[in-house]
């Protein structure tokens, strides 16, 4: 397959959570991710999370743990996926994430990639 993404992914199954700013958040998992985004997997509930603006792109907080290190970023949903009734996807692109948990994020799908 002719991989055409800038940061490759890898694939996973990590526990996480969406926040937004408002502090309303959802339990997901982490489905794959790279140094550029991230695909998450939750219930209906990840439906409520809107933007405080009508319009406006959805940004929500990723949390989330590699290699027993809590890891933060804020991501824009660009794709949403309605996988089933009770299944929901979002492709979530980084929008900002910091040093340390970059260089986290990056030795793990170095580690898995070879």
């Amino acid at each position: 397959m002719n991989e055409r993404r800038i940061h490759p992914r890898i694939h996973v199954q990590l526990p996480a959570e969406l926040a937004t700013r408002e502090g309303e958040s959802v339990d997901v998992s982490l489905i794959n991710l790279s140094l550029g985004g991230m695909l998450v997997e939750g219930g209906p509930e990840m439906a409520g999370l809107k933007p405080p603006v009508i319009g406006a792109p959805l940004e929500l907080y990723l949390h989330f743990g590699i290699d027993d290190q809590p890891l933060h970023c804020l991501c824009r949903v660009v794709y949403n996926q309605r996988q089933s009734q009770t299944c929901l996807r979002y492709g979530l692109s980084i929008l900002s994430i910091d040093q340390q948990a970059s260089q986290v994020l990056q030795g793990f799908i170095d580690r898995h990639l070879h």
